[in-house]
């Protein structure tokens, strides 16, 4: 009788340890991507105004305060694009607190080297210039967008 305990207890453990996600579906991606392709038209500023540029995502409108928003995790920056004169770059955020809507989407030209130096050239839109488009993102997905930013035409700006 204890042998049969003894086997019983170490094919219960393996059980129990071989199932750590509970009823989890097999397979499922736990991020969701958004490519954002950011194409230049018109001639670019002169080189020693342009630091650089981000392309920032916020969950919300943003407030007047941009650092504000990075802290309270409202907003996702990327890295400085330091390039200058190009026709085009593409930007990669991968997201893992989904589901997300994402409100406000823009490049950002940095003009001095103080950070809040900053304007919004681009913003995503789907038909109105004016009026910033939402993209939502879900598990699995990959969502594909493009900003276009001309150097003689900026959108309103924020704030």
């Amino acid at each position: 009788m204890i042998k049969y305990n003894t086997i019983i207890f170490i094919i219960i453990s393996l059980f129990l340890s071989s199932c750590d996600k509970g009823l989890e579906p097999l397979g499922e991606d736990k991020t969701a991507k958004l490519n954002v392709r950011v194409s230049f038209v018109n001639d670019w500023p002169k080189k020693d105004s342009v630091i650089g540029l981000r392309v920032a995502a916020f969950k919300l409108p943003p407030s007047e305060s941009l650092l504000q928003e990075i802290s309270n995790g409202n907003a996702t920056i990327s890295d400085l694009i330091t390039d200058y004169n190009i026709n085009s770059k593409n930007i990669e955020f991968i997201y893992s607190d989904l589901p997300l809507n994402l409100m406000y989407i823009v490049v950002a030209w940095q003009y001095e080297s103080d950070l809040t130096s900053q304007r919004i050239v681009g913003v995503y839109n789907t038909s109105n210039k004016n009026v910033p488009g939402t993209i939502n993102l879900n598990f699995g997905e990959t969502v594909n967008i493009d900003i276009e930013v001309d150097w003689n035409d900026f959108p309103p700006q924020p704030f």
